[in-house]
């Protein structure tokens, strides 16, 4: 099977060095909306679990194995999100969760 060569800016970006992570402790691929928020001193962080209506952007997540998740790429839509969960769930080899009709 030939080498895939993908853009870690856009698949990987969440990863070190966006590259590609070791897919061994994942057992599936999921997409969850996301925000961010500042708080007093300015500290930014990223809220997940977001519903899509409320999202402001849209992470694919790997699922670990023994329990939580680990994000593997931010994108700007929804439709961008799944479209790569698509790619790289055929990358990995992971699904999509047992619990989601489609990425």
């Amino acid at each position: 099977m030939p080498a895939v060569s993908l853009d870690g800016a856009v698949y990987f970006n969440c990863c070190t060095g966006n590259t590609a992570p070791d897919w061994s402790p994942f057992d599936w691929l999921e997409v969850g909306g996301c925000n961010t928020e500042t708080d007093e001193t300015g500290f930014t962080f990223t809220n997940g679990g977001i519903p899509d209506s409320e999202a402001e952007f849209w992470t694919v997540y790997a699922h670990l194995k023994a329990g939580g998740c680990e994000a593997i790429t931010d994108c700007p839509t929804a439709e961008a999100a799944q479209s790569v969960a698509q790619t790289l769930s055929a990358l990995s080899g992971l699904p999509k969760p047992p619990n989601q009709a489609a990425f």
